[in-house]
């Protein structure tokens, strides 16, 4: 009966190693992704304000990298102007539980024709 108590007991703590090793590794993998987003959005907070009206699309995409929300059709987040043909959103990386929204629409040939940060009190 003891050698069976002894491999269960190997047994259980060798599964136990395992879960532990799993757990550690996910907890890792997401705190990685965490500081990567804070990261992306840190760079588009400083680089945000050299965002110019008829910049195209590519120098957008150059100084904010690519948006983490929303690359697509307009009204997404708020009602462009009429001639908006594509925005991108980048948001806070705890969105929407923190609401802050950096917005660039683009006209149909690709360039900027509006840029606002929608942010809620």
């Amino acid at each position: 009966m003891t050698i069976e108590w002894r491999y269960y007991n190997r047994h259980v703590s060798r599964n136990i190693r395992k879960a532990l090793i799993l757990g550690i590794a996910v907890l890792l993998v997401l705190a990685l992704r965490t500081v990567v987003a804070f990261a992306r959005f840190s760079k588009v907070e400083r680089e945000y304000a050299s965002i110019q009206h008829g910049q195209s699309r590519a120098s957008v995409t150059a100084k904010l990298g690519k948006p983490n929300y929303h690359a697509g059709k307009c009204v997404v987040i708020h009602v462009p102007g009429k001639r908006c043909a594509m925005e991108y959103v980048y948001s806070h990386p705890f969105a929407p539980l923190v609401p802050d929204y950096y917005i660039v629409s683009f006209s149909a040939d690709d360039r900027v024709i509006e840029a606002d940060r929608w942010t809620s009190p």
